[in-house]
Formats: structure tokens, sequence, C-alpha cells
């Protein structure tokens, strides 16, 4: 009975921390799907104009749901549990390195996407 009861003040009470964690991951596995929707691994690059959108997108994505994340996180973990603050602080640090990642997807596909549409 309490275990329903603190699953159902988790959803009313944190509804901004609970965002905010769903971006952090989100923004972290979106990386790697990222390289993989462009055909290669972690030293592929695109290999046309289609793929450095795709990776323009996904650093966005890295970028902007990783610091939204983080955003949110920080506004809602006041009033959290002590485990929920531990989640949060994993969280965020995942969104920071996700962040960061997505910087250099996003520095890679401007780079390469310059080269596409010149040719």
């Amino acid at each position: 009975m309490s275990q329903s009861l603190d699953n159902a003040q988790l959803q009313i009470a944190h509804p901004q921390l609970r965002t905010g964690l769903w971006l952090c991951w989100l923004s972290f596995f979106a990386l790697p799907v990222g390289l993989l929707a462009i055909g290669g691994g972690p030293c592929a690059g695109p290999r046309n104009a289609t793929g450095s959108t795709i990776l323009l997108v996904v650093g966005l994505v890295g970028v902007g749901g990783g610091l939204f994340g983080i955003a949110k996180i920080v506004r809602g973990i006041r009033e959290a549990k002590n485990w929920l603050r531990v989640a949060g602080a994993v969280s965020a640090i995942v969104a920071g390195f996700a962040c960061l990642a997505g910087l250099a997807y996003l520095f890679i596909a401007y780079q390469s996407l310059q080269v596409f549409l010149r040719y």
C-alpha cells in the first residue's frame, strides 16, 4: 500500500524532476542512435548531406535535451527524496556528457554540411 502511495506522490509531486530525468537520458541515448543512423561507428563521419543533417539533428537533441533536462532537474530536486536526488544528480552528469558530445556532433555536422552543400 505504501509503495503505491510513494509512486502516486512521485507522479504528482515531482513532474519537473521526472521530465528532467527523461530528457537527460533521452539526450544521452540519442547520440549512439545518431551514429548508427549515418552508417558508422565512433570514427565514421557523414558520407553525404543527409548524413550531415542527421548528425546535426542528433547534436541538437543531445545539447537541447540535456540542457533542458538539467534545468528541469535543478528546479524539481528540492522537494525530492534522497534517492531521487541521487538519481537526478547522476542524470545531470550524464546529460552534461551528452551536451559535450552533442556539441562535437554539431561542429562536425556544420563543417561537413558546408562541404557537401558547396559541391
